[in-house]
């Protein structure tokens, strides 16, 4: 939810309470979901694999406690990180491709005029919507204003936003080859409910 549209970004377009509000309950919901995970112990449902690279301690106890040249710790570093991109780079390239097909086939009215529906229900209705989509923070801010100034409710606007941005089927496919599905679930599930919280927030209390 905080990224660098929400710190630079927002202020000039929304002003500096909304910044302030939207961030600070962005960081409330990422520090109640990493607790809950931490709790659960959820960490065991990521891939191992990629968690086994070389720290510098660790080759230094494999080379009997001597100390690397750095052009060769630097080597092992190139190695693992290119081993790890390597292994993703397919799911990004794949996810956006998807994302992008879909973004290009929903119809700009149609999200005008459900989210500008005064009702509880339009709150998850825009954070679903925003779930196929794919694209970044700078590029949906201009949208964001056009649906703020034609009457849409910020916080029917922040939810579609936030969903779009943290939330899509294209992320889930690459958060996949790093995660098992439990914990995507739970992830996916904590994020839902935070964004909802937020556009409730902004709509009804704000």
């Amino acid at each position: 939810m905080i990224n660098e549209a929400s710190l630079f970004v927002f202020p000039a377009i929304f002003g500096l309470k909304t910044t302030l509000i939207y961030n600070m309950i962005g960081i409330i919901i990422s520090m109640a979901g990493g607790l809950l995970i931490q709790k659960l112990n959820m960490q065991r449902f990521i891939n191992q694999d990629l968690l086994k690279f070389k720290s510098s301690n660790k080759i230094k106890e494999n080379n009997k406690n001597k100390q690397e040249p750095f052009k060769k710790l630097l080597k092992y570093f190139w190695l693992d990180g290119f081993a790890i991109t390597k292994s993703i780079f397919p799911y990004v390239v794949l996810g956006v491709a998807i994302g992008a097909i879909i973004h290009g086939f929903v119809p700009e009215n149609l999200v005008n005029k459900y989210l500008s529906i005064d009702s509880w229900w339009v709150i998850p209705f825009a954070t679903l919507l925003g779930v196929p989509l794919y694209a970044n923070s700078m590029s949906i801010i201009p949208i964001m204003e056009v649906l703020v100034n034609k009457g849409v409710p910020l916080g029917s606007v922040l939810a579609f936003m936030t969903s779009t941005v943290t939330l899509s089927i294209p992320q889930a496919l690459i958060l996949k080859k790093i995660m098992k599905w439990q914990l995507l679930v739970l992830f996916f599930g904590i994020t839902i409910v935070g964004i909802m919280i937020m556009g409730y927030v902004f709509n009804y209390f704000l």
